[in-house]
C-alpha cells in the first residue's frame, strides 16, 4: 500500500512538471500582449499632404481647408471625420484679451464697450455665413465661396468641400463647456497643465476654471447692440489676430469684407476701426502676441487658448464660439489604412500636442484602447 502510494506521488509530480514545462514554453510562445501604440510627429497643417503623398507619414490630421485639399486633389481620403470622434465639439473660439477689455479710450468708450461690438459683428456675420451655406443656388453662398477662396487661397472646389464638414455658430452652452473641460483634464492628465497651476490661479479643479474662463456675459450684452453712424474708435483700431486661412474663422473674413455690403464693412456699421494683423501660423504663436499684447480680439482653437491661459497666464477670456467639427484624419488615398487598428505601429502627423486635432485623435484612438505616443 505504501509502496503505491509513492509511485501515486511520482507520477502526480511528473504531471505537475510536464504542466509546468508546458506553461512556460506556451508564454514563451505566445509572449505577453504587447501594447497598441500608433506615434505621432508633429508639423505645420501646411506640409502635411506634401509629406503624404511622399509617403512621409502613414495619416495626418488637420483643419479645414487641409484636409478637403488632400481630398480634392486626389492625395487622400478621409478616414475619420472629427464629427465621429466628437459630434459638435467645440473648435475655434473668439478669445478677447482682458487688458484691452479694461482699457478706457476716452470719451465714453472702452474697450469692453468695442468689444460688444465687435461680438455684434461677429453674430452678424456667423447668421450670414449660416444662411448663404443653407441656399447653395444663391448669390450669397457664390459670394462667401468667393471670400474663403480668396482668403485661403485654395479652389472653389476645395472651399465646398470643406463647407461640408464645418458647422458655424457663436453661442455657448453647457456642451461648449464640458468640452473644454474634458479638453482641459486631458492635459492635466498628460502633464501639460499641472493641478497645482490650476490651483495657483484660483482654481480648485478644471470644471471651475472653464466656468470662469468661459464668459457668456457677453455675447448676451452684445445682442442689444444696435449699428453705429459714426467709428468709435478712428485711431485705435482693434488689432485682429486670426489663424492663416483657416477655414474656420470665415466669419471675420465676411464681417471685415466691405465690397459685399455695399461699401462698408458689417465691423464698420458697429462703429468699429479693426485692423487685421498678419496671419499667425497656430494657436501658440497668436496666444503669445496675447501674452505680448500685440492682439486685442483674436479667432484661434479654444486648446490652446487654454492651456496658455494657465500655463503662461495670458489674461484672456473667451467670449463667443466660431465653430465646431471641421477636421479629418487623412490617409493616402492607396493606402491600406481603413482604421484606427490598422494605424498600430505607424506615425501620423497632428499640428502640435495642445492642438485640438492632437486631443480629438488621442480620444479616439484611447476608446480603441490605443496608446498615441512621440514618435
Amino acid at each position: 500500500m505504501q509502496t503505491q502510494q509513492i509511485v501515486l506521488a511520482v507520477v502526480v509530480a511528473a504531471i505537475l512538471v510536464v504542466a509546468g514545462v508546458a506553461a512556460v514554453i506556451l508564454l514563451r510562445e505566445e509572449g505577453p500582449a504587447e501594447e497598441k501604440i500608433v506615434y505621432y510627429t508633429t508639423m505645420a497643417p501646411s506640409l502635411m499632404d506634401s509629406w503624404l503623398a511622399e509617403n512621409q507619414t502613414s495619416a495626418y490630421i488637420a483643419w479645414e481647408p487641409y484636409a478637403s485639399s488632400s481630398v480634392v486633389a486626389g492625395t487622400g481620403r478621409v478616414l475619420m471625420y472629427s464629427s465621429e470622434i466628437m459630434p459638435q465639439h467645440p473648435c475655434c473660439v473668439v478669445l478677447a484679451y482682458d487688458p484691452f477689455v479694461e482699457e478706457d479710450l476716452g470719451g465714453g468708450v472702452t474697450g469692453q464697450v468695442l468689444t460688444l461690438r465687435f461680438l455684434k459683428a461677429h453674430i452678424d456675420a456667423t447668421e450670414w455665413v449660416l444662411d448663404a451655406l443653407a441656399d447653395k443656388d444663391g448669390a450669397n453662398y457664390t459670394l462667401l465661396v468667393d471670400m474663403a477662396v480668396q482668403f485661403t487661397q485654395r479652389s472653389s472646389a476645395v472651399v465646398e468641400e470643406a463647407f461640408d464638414h464645418v458647422t458655424y455658430g457663436y453661442q455657448m452652452d453647457a456642451e461648449f463647456n464640458d468640452a473644454l473641460e474634458q479638453f482641459t483634464q486631458m492635459y492635466v492628465d498628460s502633464g501639460l497643465v499641472t493641478n497645482e497651476s490650476l490651483v495657483n490661479l484660483g482654481y480648485a479643479n478644471a470644471s471651475v476654471f472653464v466656468d470662469d474662463y468661459v464668459d457668456e456675459s457677453y455675447l448676451v450684452a452684445a445682442e442689444a447692440i444696435a449699428p453705429s453712424p459714426t467709428i468709435l474708435n478712428p485711431s485705435d483700431p482693434i488689432r485682429l489676430g486670426y489663424l492663416a486661412g483657416d477655414l474656420h474663422q470665415i466669419a471675420q473674413v465676411v464681417a471685415l469684407n466691405e465690397s459685399a455690403f455695399g461699401g462698408t464693412s458689417i465691423f464698420e456699421d458697429y462703429g468699429l476701426n479693426v485692423d487685421a494683423l498678419d496671419p499667425f501660423l497656430n494657436g501658440n504663436a497668436e496666444m503669445l502676441g496675447f501674452k505680448m499684447g500685440q492682439v486685442d480680439i483674436g479667432y484661434l482653437g479654444a486648446p490652446p487658448a487654454i492651456n496658455k491661459r494657465v500655463n503662461d497666464l495670458t489674461d484672456t477670456t473667451i467670449v463667443a464660439q466660431a465653430n465646431s467639427e471641421g477636421s479629418s484624419l487623412i490617409v493616402s488615398v492607396n493606402s491600406d489604412v481603413n482604421s484606427l487598428e490598422d494605424l498600430v505601429g505607424e506615425t501620423v502627423s497632428t499640428p502640435g500636442e495642445l492642438s485640438i486635432q492632437h486631443l480629438l485623435l488621442k480620444i479616439a484612438l484611447n476608446r480603441e484602447g490605443i496608446a498615441f505616443v512621440k514618435g
